[in-house]
């Protein structure tokens, strides 16, 4: 799917600066590689200099073509659907991903901004609205109504991706805005802008089906066994007035009563590592609970009902976990095959961008906590705090920046027109003393 992103020119023209220093020190690298390579006397050698390079050493020679061929942030798009938190609700995270631009580090792996629009939809209603990215991967408090757009993907094709590199912000703009808070708040975003100076692009956006039905990449189902695990923690836990009549009635035997005890409060432990660890960091914490779970000789009713969905968990985890490893190589390793995916079969990319999209995958499950993708309500207090934080300083900053620099531009008009003035007279003063006779004749 082609959806168009604007970038303002500021951020473009300082990526060309960045991508002509980052080359310079590629071709050193490859330079100095080719020679060890040359050098190596025998295989033992050969494989020493491979050591060296590292793990990362395939994506560091990726970085050349990058460097070779693209066009400053170059960016690509993916779409990861998930479950909502109230019933009849579905979730869909838009992530634009600037393809291996370096920002302001020098790491040739290193992926640029990966910022992120959410959806969400009514199932029943039809509504749809959105929160787009503010700063710093904050999201807008209030989100905006798209419901007279029907589905995402007219949502994609009738509005515009904004990006922000410097604000690492990324925003969904409509062309026209629905309540008279929503035209408000387009229009300052677009004198936030400053100097109205943009490159506009299409840009690639693979869809949920796509990520699911050719990758078999299943995020929907590892992000809803995490919250029917912690749905099933809480009805296990109760509330005050269960704790109370079950003291009352003392149905439980003590020594089981502090199992389910124990066990309740080392599941609480883990659905908040689910919330706010990224995948790839949960994978210990989870296969160890549950293996503790499964050989459990006599479970409690608690520990019994916990262990099809902590298994669950366990499962669909290590299922996206294995399948991001798979196509982040498989993009580098065995691209032919790769650039035949399904996926890829009616758009023309380059196997570039079709690398960053494998990588920008097992990326977010490295960096990105599932309540940092697609739900701000279970983030911690401080990240609620930011997100406030940066909804109300965001945008009267950038206005104020952007007043200064129109500020800033006017004084230097302004002085530019009186230089020329001071120019126009001269030659006119300068005629008039040539013309007087010389007092030394």
């Amino acid at each position: 799917m082609k959806v168009k992103l604007r970038v303002e020119s500021q951020w473009l023209e300082l990526e060309s600066k960045i991508m002509e220093k980052m080359k310079q020190n590629y071709e050193q690298w490859e330079r100095e590689t080719l020679r060890k390579a040359k050098d190596a006397s025998d295989l033992r050698d050969l494989r020493r200099v491979f050591y060296e390079l590292g793990d990362g050493w395939e994506f560091d020679q990726t970085t050349g073509a990058w460097l070779e061929g693209s066009k400053p942030l170059d960016t690509v798009g993916l779409i990861l659907r998930m479950p909502g938190l109230r019933p009849n609700r579905e979730r869909y995270v838009l992530y634009a991903v600037m393809a291996y631009s370096k920002g302001l580090t020098g790491r040739f792996d290193h992926l640029g901004d990966k910022e992120r629009i959410i959806f969400e939809r009514d199932t029943e209603t039809g509504r749809i609205q959105c929160w787009s990215t503010t700063g710093h991967g904050e999201l807008d408090v209030f989100p905006t109504d798209l419901t007279r757009y029907r589905s995402l993907r007219s949502v994609l094709t009738s509005c515009m991706l904004v990006a922000q590199p410097g604000d690492h912000a990324l925003r969904l703009e409509a062309p026209t805005s629905a309540g008279f808070f929503n035209m408000i708040s387009q229009r300052l975003w677009g004198i936030a802008g400053g100097s109205q100076s943009y490159r506009t692009d299409e840009i690639d956006v693979f869809t949920a089906e796509d990520i699911e039905n050719a990758f078999d990449f299943k995020f929907h189902r590892y992000a809803n066994s995490i919250i029917e695990l912690d749905g099933m923690w809480r009805h296990l836990s109760g509330g005050a007035a269960e704790w109370a009549k079950e003291h009352v009635l003392d149905r439980t035997p003590n020594h089981a009563e502090e199992r389910d005890r124990k066990t309740l409060r080392r599941t609480e432990g883990l659905v908040h590592v689910l919330w706010f660890r990224p995948a790839f960091s949960q994978l210990r914490a989870v296969e160890m609970f549950y293996n503790e779970l499964e050989s459990e000789p006599s479970p409690t009713e608690a520990q019994r009902a916990l262990i099809p969905f902590v298994g669950e968990v366990a499962s669909s985890l290590s299922d996206i976990a294995e399948k991001s490893k798979y196509l982040k190589w498989r993009s580098v390793i065995d691209n032919k095959s790769f650039r035949k995916s399904e996926a890829f079969r009616d758009v023309n990319l380059s196997s570039l961008v079709q690398e960053a999209f494998a990588a920008a995958l097992d990326d977010i499950l490295r960096e990105h906590s599932l309540a940092y993708i697609g739900y701000p309500e279970k983030s911690r207090i401080t990240s609620k705090f930011m997100r406030v934080v940066f909804s109300s300083v965001v945008l009267p900053t950038r206005l104020l920046s952007s007043f200064r620099a129109s500020a800033r531009r006017r004084l230097k008009e302004i002085t530019l027109k009186l230089k020329e003035r001071g120019k126009s007279r001269n030659p006119k003063e300068s005629v008039a003393k040539s013309s007087e006779p010389d007092s030394a004749s």
